[in-house]
């Protein structure tokens, strides 16, 4: 174990993570949440509490696919690096008035996004970014290609995309484009706000801190409705992959019931598979509560269903996808 000891010497929050365990806490992050005279093994389990999570793997997840999170009256930013097998999280408190700007200040949050649009246009210029890999979803499944840019405007960029990208806005305006500048790569998320044939019109911007461009492929939506059974409730699935599945919820009633299951069965086709949740996060737009994401495991045997159902399915709209591109 490497020594992080120095870490404590920080003014700001740190936890390091290695396979998904804590590897050390600093001492400021306890007193951040107020439980500093805990020893640092017992705090662990503590924080696994303090964020509603079930274990150390899930608070990985938690973390990282997150910016910040909130602990009664306090925000705290989240910030992530990675060295050799080590994944390092900074978290530092956001003073009150910040935040309060951040969430009620919808005026000033206008301003920036046209801010970061015309930020995000320069940086093309000034780079002379002339290609760009594009990627989209079509019903969970990604469609990467290149893309020609073709104008830069003050606040958007005009890219000619693959034919066949142009289904994915049959369902979202979602677009990631990744990008290679004298500073590194960048993800950037954008909007597809105007559509002739291939060639989209993209504003909207901002830096995404996820790995979705990395995605296999390997997530699927369901042609039909599909329920998920939690003991005598029923729920609508979005989507599944063999990792992963999401859950249609509208309150938060629903999303503490489901949070408080650890497996549900599954009616796929002709087919009641068992699995097995750990939660990981839920999607919200707007203050509405979208749908609840759980990691999952099966046994072999509903494992090798669900497999050869994902395939099927993939290929089902690998094949939609080919009819509609050309």
């Amino acid at each position: 174990m490497r020594d992080f000891s120095l870490f404590d010497t920080l003014p700001i929050g740190v936890i390091v993570f290695k396979n998904k365990k804590v590897e050390f806490i600093n001492q400021h992050i306890l007193d951040v949440l107020s439980i500093g005279y805990f020893s640092k093994k017992n705090s662990i389990e503590l924080i696994v509490k303090i964020v509603d999570v079930k274990d150390e793997e899930t608070l990985f997840h938690f973390f990282n696919n997150r910016d910040h999170f909130d602990i009664n009256t306090k925000r705290i930013q989240i910030e992530r690096s990675r060295y050799e097998d080590y994944d390092i999280f900074a978290f530092m408190r956001i003073n009150s008035s910040i935040a309060t700007k951040i969430i009620f200040d919808d005026n000033s949050q206008i301003n920036k996004k046209a801010d970061i649009d015309e930020k995000i246009a320069k940086l093309f210029k000034l780079n002379n970014i002339q290609k760009v890999k594009v990627m989209t979803l079509y019903k969970g499944v990604p469609l990467k290609n290149y893309g020609k840019i073709v104008r830069i405007n003050m606040d958007s960029i005009e890219v000619i995309v693959e034919p066949k990208q142009r289904i994915s806005l049959l369902e979202r305006d979602d677009i990631l484009l990744l990008v290679n500048t004298k500073k590194g790569k960048s993800v950037l998320h954008g909007h597809v706000v105007k559509s002739d044939n291939n060639l989209f019109t993209i504003k909207n911007f901002y830096l995404s801190k996820h790995d979705v461009h990395l995605r296999d492929g390997l997530r699927v939506k369901f042609s039909v409705s599909t329920i998920a059974k939690a003991g005598n409730r029923e729920f609508e699935v979005y989507d599944i992959s063999m990792k992963g599945i999401s859950i249609k919820i509208s309150s938060e009633e629903e999303e503490e019931f489901l949070k408080a299951r650890s497996s549900l069965k599954l009616f796929l086709e002709d087919d009641e598979l068992h699995l097995n949740l750990k939660y990981l996060k839920t999607i919200s737009e707007n203050d509405n509560i979208l749908k609840i994401i759980f990691l999952i495991s099966l046994n072999s045997e509903d494992s090798s269903k669900l497999n050869q159902f994902i395939v099927k399915r993939q290929n089902e709209i690998l094949r939609e996808i080919h009819e509609y591109g050309k």
